[in-house]
C-alpha cells in the first residue's frame, strides 16, 4: 500500500469532521443544497401568488378601467428582480458543484461557497417576505371618476321627474328609457340632474357616460366622446367606426354602465357605436332625450316619459328667480306684472329663463306693460326670444313632408290654449286640400304631430291643444300670410298680422267684430279695405267665430273672390247670410253651425264648387227645393242638433242628397217620423255615407236593423227617446270580421225604455265612448247569445269612457270578465241593481270609477285581490256628495 492511498482517506475523514462542525460559515456551506431546494419551492409558490395577483389586476383593469396601485406595482417589480437574482444564483451554484474536490465532498475554496450559501439563505427570507406581502385586499386604483359633474343652474320643478326616472333606473326590467318633450321644456337639464345625482348617490355603475348626440349625429364623434370618458387620452387616434366600436364594446361589455344620450332626433344604432345592449343580466341602462315620441319607439325604449311644462306656480317661481328680488320689489306694481308676463311663457322653462333675464334690469312698470303686449302680439320681436323660437322651429323643420307642415301651421289660427276639435280640424284640412282621399289620414297626422310634441292632448280624446309658444313659432313661420284677431279677456286682445291687407291668405277672428278689425288696422289698411275691391285677392280662408256678430258690412264678401273656406260657426246672433255670399264663386267649405240663421238664401246655389256644407245647431227648418241638388260637387252635408229635424219638414231633401254623384259623408238627425228613417235606411248609397246618425223621439220605431256593410262609415250613433224601440239587430248575413262597425267610436242611448241590451256592440271593436241613460228595461249591456261564443270575442278593447246613468233594471254589464285595456272612466249613477263589475285584478288598470258610495259598498267582487286593486280607483260622484250636503242642510234647518 502506498502512502497516497493511506493519506486520502485520512484527509477525507478530517474534512468531513470539519464540514460537520458547528461554525456559522460551515453551516451555510453545509446546508447550501437543502436551502437551494427550499428556495426553488418557495420561489415557485411566490410566482403562483404573482400570477394570481396579476390575473386580478387584469380583470379589474378591464371591469373598472383602473391601473395597479403603487404598492402592487412596486411588489411586481420586486418579484421580477428577485426572480432574476434567484436565476443567477442557481447558475452560480451549478458552477460551484462542478468545481468540488475530495470526490465532490468539499469545495476547492470554502470562501466562495460560504458567500453563496449566505446569498441563498438571504433570498429565502426575501421570498417569504414577498409571499406575505402579496396578499393584497385592493390591487387596482381607478384611473378616473365614474361620473363627470355637469355644471348647471338651479332648476325648478324637475325633482318629481327625477324621482320618476330614478325609479325606472332601479327597475331591472327597464334597460332603455326615453325622455321626450317640446324644445326648451328642460329635458337636457333633467339629464344633467340624472348625471350629477350619481356623484352623491351610492351606486354600482362602473361608468356614467353623458354624450350629446345632436340633430345630425356623427357616429365617430359620439364614439370619440365615449372613448375619452372611458379613459382614452386626447391623443388617442380614432380608427374606423368598426374598430372604435370594438374598443368601446371591449371596455363596456363586462361592466355595469349608465349611458345618457342628449338630443336624439333619429334612431341611433347602439351596436354601430359599440354599446352593449342593456339587459337584466348586465343591468346597464341607456337614457336618452328627444323631442319626437316616435324616436322612443325607434330606439327600443321600454319606458317613455314625457317631460311636461311647469305648473303656473313653478313657472312664476322660476321667472321671479331670474328677474331677481332687486327688480321685483323696485315698484309695488311689478310683482303683478311679473305674474302676467310669466303666464305668457306658458310654463316653458327656456322662455321663462330668457324673458326673466331680459327683464332683470327693467324697473319701470311701463316697460313691463309694453313688453307684455309685445309677447302677446309679436313674440318674435321680444329681446332674446329667437333663442326660444329657433329650438322649437327645429321640431317643425324635422317634419318629414309638406302635408304635415301645412297641417301644423294651420293650428295657429286657433286661440292660445284652445281645445281644438279633432273632427273640426280634419274638416278644415280636407277643405284646404291638405289631405288625400284615403281614410284616417287626418287622424294619422294628428297622432304624428302629437308624437313630435307639436300638438298635445286636449280636455278629452276628441280634442287637441297647441302649446302657446309652439303656436307663436307656427305664426312666426307664416306671419306674412296670416292675420289673427282674438279677444282674450276684458283687458287684453291678440292682434297679429294684417300689416298689408292684400298679402293676407288666412284671417282668423274670434270674438272680434269686423268693425273692430277695421278700427284696429292702420289708416292705410282701412282706406285700402274700403275703397279697393281687389283688396283681398289672396284671402282663401276666413274663420269668423264672433258671438256678437249680427251682420256683415255691405260689399264685404265681394272683396273675397278667392275665398275657398268660410266658417261662421258660433256666431250665435247671426240671423241671416247676405245675398252677396253668392259672389263667393270659389267657395268650397261653408259652416254656419250654432248660428241663429233660419234659412239659406237662394244664392247659395251659385256656389257651384261647394264641397262641404255644415248646418249643425241652426234654426234652419226648411231648405228650398232643388237648392241642394244644384250643388253637384257637394261631398259632405251635415245638419244635426237643429231646432227641428230638417228632414221631416223637407221630405225631398234625402232624395236630393241621394242624387248627388260626389256625396261621401252625411250627418243626419231625424225626429218623429218613421217614414224618414225608412227612406234613409232604404238607400244603400245614403247608408254608406252616414258618419253620424241621430234618431230622436221616433215612437213608431220598434226595431232597428243595422248592417256593418252599409253603415261601415258610421262613427257616431245617438238614439234618444225612442221609447218603443225593443231591439237593435245586425242585418242577417251581413256580419263578417272584415265588415265590422270598425269606425264606430261613440254610441249614446237615452230614454229608450223598451231596450233590453246593446249586445250588437260586440261588433264595434273600436268603440271609445258608450253612454246609456234612462233606459228602464235595460238588463244587460252584453247579453248571452247562444250562437255566439262571446267569451272569445275582443269586446270593448278600445272603450275609454262608459257612462251608466238611471238604469234601474241593469244587472250586469257582461256575464264574464273583460280586460278593458283602454278604459279611463266609468260613471255609474242610480243603477241600484248593478251588483257586479266584469273585472278581475288585471282589468282596467288605468280606470277611475265615479259612483255613489252606497252602491260601491254593495258591490260583489271576483275575489279579494280584485276588490283591493279597485278600492283605490273609486271616486265618489259629485251628485252623490251634493245629495249628502242637501240632506245635511235640511237636517240643520229642521
Amino acid at each position: 500500500m502506498t502512502c497516497g492511498m493511506f493519506v486520502i482517506p485520512v484527509i477525507k475523514e478530517i474534512g468531513l469532521c470539519l464540514w460537520h462542525s458547528g461554525s456559522k460559515r460551515a453551516v451555510l456551506i453545509r446546508d447550501l443544497k437543502e436551502n437551494l431546494n427550499s428556495l426553488g419551492v418557495t420561489m415557485e409558490q411566490l410566482m403562483q401568488i404573482y400570477e394570481d395577483v396579476q390575473q386580478r389586476v387584469q380583470t379589474e383593469e378591464l371591469l373598472l378601467l383602473a391601473k395597479p396601485t403603487n404598492e402592487v406595482a412596486g411588489w411586481f417589480d420586486e418579484v421580477q428582480k428577485l426572480k432574476e437574482d434567484v436565476s443567477k444564483t442557481l447558475r452560480d451554484v451549478e458552477e460551484q458543484e462542478q468545481n468540488k474536490c475530495l470526490a465532490g465532498c468539499c469545495p476547492k475554496n470554502c470562501w466562495p461557497s460560504y458567500k453563496l450559501g449566505k446569498r441563498v439563505s438571504k433570498m429565502l427570507d426575501e421570498v417569504e417576505k414577498l409571499k406575505n406581502k402579496g396578499r393584497f385586499d385592493v390591487v387596482v386604483a381607478k384611473m378616473h371618476n365614474s361620473v363627470n359633474k355637469k355644471p348647471m343652474d338651479k332648476t325648478v320643478g324637475l325633482d318629481p321627474m327625477l324621482q320618476i326616472v330614478q325609479k325606472c333606473i332601479e327597475d331591472k326590467s327597464l334597460g332603455i328609457i326615453g325622455l321626450y318633450g317640446i324644445g326648451g321644456v328642460g329635458k337636457t337639464a333633467l339629464l344633467y340632474k340624472i348625471n350629477n345625482l350619481f356623484l352623491s348617490l351610492s351606486h354600482d355603475f362602473v361608468e356614467v357616460i353623458l354624450v350629446s348626440v345632436s340633430k345630425q349625429p356623427v357616429v365617430k364623434k359620439i364614439q370619440k366622446a365615449i372613448l375619452q370618458k372611458l379613459g382614452f387620452s386626447e391623443g388617442f387616434r380614432l380608427d374606423s367606426t368598426v374598430n372604435n366600436a370594438f374598443q368601446i364594446f371591449r371596455r363596456l361589455v363586462k361592466r355595469k354602465f349608465l349611458l345618457l344620450l342628449d338630443d336624439v332626433w333619429e334612431r341611433l344604432d347602439l351596436n354601430l357605436v359599440g354599446i352593449p345592449l342593456p339587459n337584466d343580466k348586465n343591468e346597464s341602462k341607456v337614457i336618452f332625450t328627444t323631442r319626437l315620441e316616435d324616436v322612443c319607439g325607434l330606439m327600443g325604449a321600454q319606458q317613455n316619459i314625457k317631460v311636461e311644462c311647469l305648473t303656473q306656480e313653478e313657472a312664476l317661481r322660476l321667472f321671479r328667480m331670474k328677474v331677481g328680488e332687486n327688480t321685483l320689489y323696485s315698484d309695488p306694481r311689478i310683482p303683478k306684472l311679473a305674474e302676467d308676463m310669466a303666464a305668457e311663457c306658458k310654463g316653458l322653462p327656456l322662455a321663462l329663463v330668457t324673458v326673466g333675464r331680459a327683464m332683470a334690469s327693467r324697473k319701470d312698470p311701463e316697460d313691463w306693460k309694453s313688453e307684455i303686449a309685445a309677447l302677446r302680439n309679436a313674440p318674435s320681436e321680444f329681446p332674446g326670444m329667437d333663442s326660444v323660437l329657433l329650438p322649437l322651429k327645429f321640431s317643425f323643420e324635422k317634419l318629414p313632408n309638406a302635408t304635415l307642415k301645412s297641417c301644423f301651421l294651420y293650428c295657429c289660427l286657433f286661440p292660445d290654449g284652445y281645445n281644438i276639435s279633432k273632427e273640426e280640424l280634419i274638416e278644415y284640412w280636407r277643405a284646404e286640400r291638405f289631405l288625400d282621399e284615403y281614410e284616417h289620414e287626418g287622424e294619422y297626422i294628428i297622432r304624428s304631430l302629437k308624437r313630435a310634441c307639436l300638438l298635445e292632448s286636449g280636455e278629452s280624446e276628441e280634442f287637441v291643444r297647441m302649446h302657446g309658444l309652439i303656436r307663436d313659432m307656427a305664426w312666426w313661420e307664416c306671419k306674412d300670410k296670416v292675420a289673427i284677431f282674438i279677444k282674450r279677456d276684458a283687458e287684453s286682445d291678440e292682434e297679429r298680422g294684417l300689416r298689408i291687407w292684400n298679402g293676407v291668405e288666412r284671417l282668423s277672428l274670434w270674438d272680434y267684430s269686423i268693425d273692430d278689425v277695421l278700427i284696429n288696422s292702420s289708416p292705410s289698411c282701412i282706406e285700402h279695405f274700403c275703397e279697393n275691391v281687389t283688396q283681398l285677392p289672396n284671402l282663401r280662408t276666413m274663420i269668423c267665430k264672433v258671438p256678437m256678430l249680427t251682420t256683415f258690412p255691405a260689399g264685404f264678401f265681394p272683396l273675397m273672390s278667392a275665398l275657398t273656406l268660410l266658417d261662421l260657426s258660433n256666431s250665435f246672433l247671426l240671423r241671416e247670410l247676405p245675398q252677396e255670399i253668392g259672389k263667393l264663386i270659389n267657395l268650397e267649405y261653408l259652416n254656419v253651425s250654432e248660428t241663429a240663421i233660419t234659412e239659406l238664401p237662394a244664392e247659395i246655389q251659385r256656389l257651384e264648387k261647394l264641397r262641404c256644407l255644415i248646418l249643425n245647431g241652426t234654426k234652419i227648418w226648411k231648405i228650398q227645393r232643388g237648392l241642394i241638388s244644384r250643388l253637384q260637387f257637394l261631398e259632405k252635408f251635415s245638419c244635426v242638433g237643429n231646432f227641428s229635424s230638417i228632414y221631416d219638414h223637407n221630405s225631398y231633401l234625402l232624395e236630393e242628397l241621394d242624387g248627388l254623384l260626389h256625396l261621401s259623408e252625411i250627418c243626419v238627425a231625424i225626429a218623429d217620423r218613421v217614414a224618414s228613417v225608412e227612406k234613409l235606411m232604404g238607400s244603400h248609397k245614403l247608408q254608406r255615407c252616414i258618419k253620424k246618425l241621430f234618431l230622436y223621439t221616433i215612437f213608431g220605431l220598434t226595431f232597428l236593423e243595422v248592417s256593418p256593410i252599409s253603415l261601415g262609415r258610421m262613427e257616431h250613433l245617438e238614439l234618444r227617446k225612442c221609447t218603443n224601440l225593443k231591439e237593435v239587430e245586425i242585418s242577417p248575413g251581413t256580419y263578417h270580421p272584415r265588415h265590422e262597425f270598425s269606425l264606430l267610436r261613440k254610441v249614446v242611448i237615452v230614454g229608450c225604455d223598451s231596450l233590453s241590451d246593446v249586445t250588437w256592440l260586440i261588433y264595434a271593436p273600436n268603440l271609445q265612448t258608450l253612454e246609456l241613460r234612462e233606459c228602464i228595461k235595460l238588463r244587460y249591456c252584453i247579453a248571452l247569445w247562444e250562437e255566439t261564443n262571446i267569451e272569445k270575442m275582443p269586446i270593448f278593447l278600445s272603450l275609454m269612457v262608459l257612462r251608466l246613468v238611471m238604469l234601474p233594471s241593469l244587472h250586469r254589464i257582461c256575464s264574464h270578465v273583460l280586460s278593458f285595456p283602454s278604459l279611463r272612466e266609468i260613471e255609474v249613477l242610480e243603477c241600484h241593481n248593478l251588483k257586479e263589475l266584469p273585472f278581475d285584478s288585471k282589468s282596467a288598470k288605468k280606470c277611475r270609477i265615479h259612483g255613489e258610495k252606497k252602491w260601491w259598498s254593495s258591490l260583489r267582487w271576483e275575489d279579494e285581490a280584485t276588490k283591493q286593486v279597485f278600492s283605490s280607483k273609486f271616486v265618489r260622484h259629485s251628485r252623490d256628495v251634493d245629495d249628502d250636503e242637501d240632506v245635511g242642510a235640511s237636517s240643520s234647518a229642521i
